[in-house]
């Protein structure tokens, strides 16, 4: 088979299997099969593929049919420019999520120095951005999951900010050694926010494949907000910034929660698709 027919037959395939992008899949599985930058293929139509090379494509093809992201079939995904190793330990970074990214970096000076701490780290993504982009500072990266640290631990490592990043696991902020009390410039979370009363309407890739703590906060989907809204002042410095990333739909009550609890001048950022997803504050100065 050469490389021209496995991508038309895998694109008919996944088209008939309800897959929303049946040809960019067909690519990028190809192409990581082959070692091959998607481009690449096109000028490699009629290279025939090894049976090597056949069975590897087919075993990925299976899977993705199964649902199975491409993020964790290819074993990475790319996050505010940088390569990120993923799998079913943590939860898949999304472009949302470099909103988040985006608040925090307006907030923090080039020369920015102290610590800053991610809550619910995950993969790792946004501690080990925030720390590539801004050098001067240090990260705790924090998650109740000690197989989703290793990953993050992994990808601080692969993008060289492994000393100045360091890894927590605590439920909340509750295990945070208590010298970063009153010392923290910045908190950022990108937290569980889905409702379990919609766990049946998500997509399957999502629903079946993405760790579940991750992505649901139970009965409610504002638990996070609420308990970082309360306990987030003790640990910021006067002055200091929570952001948070919220879900479709949440950014008016996170934000009255936050005013209700005495946060002032809470604003609002909507995503590039216009949905508000960033709702952030600063403690008030004494």
């Amino acid at each position: 088979m050469e490389v021209v027919e496995a991508l038309r037959k895998t694109q008919e395939w996944f088209g008939k299997q309800g897959i929303e992008t049946p040809r960019l899949d067909a690519e990028l599985l190809l192409g990581h099969v082959l070692g091959l930058p998607r481009l690449a293929l096109y000028t490699s139509f009629d290279r025939p593929l090894d049976p090597a090379e056949t069975a590897a494509f087919r075993e990925l093809v299976r899977r993705r049919a199964k649902r199975e992201p491409i993020a964790y079939l290819l074993g990475e995904r790319e996050f505010y420019g940088r390569p990120f190793a993923v799998d079913s330990r943590v939860l898949i970074p999304r472009p949302d999520t470099e909103t988040l990214v985006d608040v925090a970096l307006a907030a923090l000076p080039e020369d920015s120095d102290g610590v800053l701490l991610d809550y619910g780290t995950g993969s790792g993504a946004i501690a080990v951005t925030l720390a590539a982009e801004r050098p001067g500072v240090r990260v705790l990266a924090v998650d109740l999951s000690p197989a989703a640290l290793e990953v993050a631990k992994a990808n601080a490592a692969a993008n060289g900010v492994e000393g100045r990043v360091g890894f927590v696991r605590s439920d909340g902020l509750e295990r945070v050694p208590g010298r970063f009390r009153g010392e923290l410039t910045a908190i950022v979370a990108n937290p569980p926010y889905i409702a379990e009363s919609e766990r049946a309407g998500l997509m399957p890739d999502v629903r079946d494949f993405e760790p579940a703590a991750a992505l649901f906060a139970g009965r409610d989907p504002l638990v996070h907000y609420r308990r970082l809204s309360r306990e987030a002042p003790a640990w910021l410095k006067a002055g200091g910034l929570l952001a948070v990333e919220v879900g479709a739909g949440q950014a008016t009550d996170v934000r009255a929660m936050f005013e209700a609890d005495g946060w002032p001048d809470v604003q609002v950022k909507a995503d590039l698709a216009g949905v508000d997803r960033v709702v952030w504050g600063r403690r008030r100065e004494p």
